[in-house]
C-alpha cells in the first residue's frame, strides 16, 4: 500500500479504534513483546508481569484495531503482530514528517537568503 493509500485509510472512521489502542502503554508493551515472538495470551502476561485475563482484554482491544490477529493453534490462541497495520502507522507519520520536513527546509532557505539591497536614500 503507498503511502498516501495508507494515510486515506487511517483518516477513515473505521480507523478511529487505532489511535487509541496505541494510547495505553501497556498495550503497546503487548505489541511489542508480540513483535518479538507470537504467543499466546498467558505467556505474554508471563513476560510482562500481568494478569493473564488483563492481557486478554488488552490483545481484543489491539484486534478490534486491527494490530494484532489471532490463530488456533491447538489449545492456544496464538496472537501475531499484523504488519501491514504497523506499516499504514508508520507511513501515515512518515507523511506527517515529510510534510513537516519540506516547510522547515522551507524556513531555513528563506532565513540564508542574502538580505537585498536595503531601502535607497534620495
Amino acid at each position: 500500500m503507498s503511502a498516501p493509500s495508507a494515510a486515506l485509510s487511517l483518516l477513515d472512521p473505521a480507523a478511529d479504534l487505532l489511535l487509541p489502542a496505541l494510547a495505553d502503554r501497556t498495550r503497546r508493551r503487548i505489541l511489542v513483546r508480540l513483535a518479538e515472538r507470537p504467543d499466546d495470551a498467558g505467556a505474554v502476561a508471563r513476560d510482562l508481569e500481568l494478569t493473564r485475563q488483563g492481557v486478554a482484554k488488552h490483545l481484543t482491544v489491539l484486534e478490534q484495531a486491527g494490530l494484532v490477529r489471532a490463530e488456533r493453534s491447538a489449545r492456544r490462541r496464538v496472537h501475531t503482530v499484523t504488519p501491514e497495520r504497523v506499516r499504514e502507522v508508520s507511513d501515515l507519520l512518515g507523511l506527517v514528517a515529510t510534510g513537516w520536513e519540506g516547510r522547515l527546509a522551507g524556513l531555513k532557505a528563506a532565513a540564508e537568503q542574502p538580505e537585498g539591497p536595503g531601502p535607497t536614500s534620495p
